[in-house]
């Protein structure tokens, strides 16, 4: 049975003495979300940053933890005059091959091996996960040494060619955005004068036309 990536990357952590490898220390000000820092012995993604006021006298910073490995949350309060350990967190392009299932097969460019991840891991929506398409270049992100790739995503911007268009909605008097289904099945907003087969540059992170290609 085909395993995602988390799941190898749980079987194949050592049982002490894992996180081996360190980069920089930050102050829990400087941290942002998208990093991952080290905390009580287990890699966690910062995915929110909130200043909670002072304890003691000194600034509260709230961080909105996940772990790296099992995806479980947390929420943690660190003083500003307090270090943390900033993990290597790399990003590799991969093609994107097929789903099966809850998992998606992706292929390194460089030495063609095939990767299998599971959507559970996907950064991003279900609307944003329904822009992924077949040969589409997506960022895998890498935790070196261990646990390895943690997470994934869409390209920033991508072509898609439009397969039809909502020409009802053109009649509506100053309707200048109308609806439109992509040859994949995702669906979008374009302007009203874009047309069945021309191909369209969307902004994946906000589901947004951007301009024709």
């Amino acid at each position: 049975m085909l395993r995602s990536a988390l799941a190898r990357a749980t079987q194949l952590r050592p049982a002490a003495g894992w996180l081996t490898r360190r980069w920089y220390q930050v102050s829990p000000n400087s941290v942002r979300p998208g990093m991952v820092i080290e905390h009580n012995g287990s890699p966690l993604i910062v995915v929110s940053k909130d200043h909670g006021g002072t304890g003691r006298g000194q600034a509260v910073i709230k961080l909105g933890l996940k772990h790296a490995v099992t995806g479980a949350r947390s929420n943690e309060r660190f003083r500003g005059s307090e270090s943390l350990e900033v993990m290597v967190l790399a990003q590799n392009e991969y093609q994107f091959l097929y789903m099966d299932g809850d998992t998606v097969h992706l292929m390194d460019m460089q030495t063609f091996e095939e990767l299998a991840m599971g959507v559970d891991t996907f950064d991003g929506s279900k609307e944003h996960l329904a822009l992924l398409e077949d040969g589409m270049t997506v960022t895998v992100k890498v935790l070196v040494p261990e646990p390895g790739p943690i997470s994934w995503r869409l390209p920033l911007r991508h072509t898609y060619k439009v397969k039809s268009v909502d020409q009802s909605i053109e009649k509506d008097k100053g309707a200048t955005y109308v609806n439109a289904v992509l040859e994949n099945g995702a669906q979008v907003k374009v302007p009203s004068f874009i047309r069945p087969g021309e191909s369209v540059v969307i902004d994946t992170s906000q589901l947004a036309y951007v301009s024709r290609a």
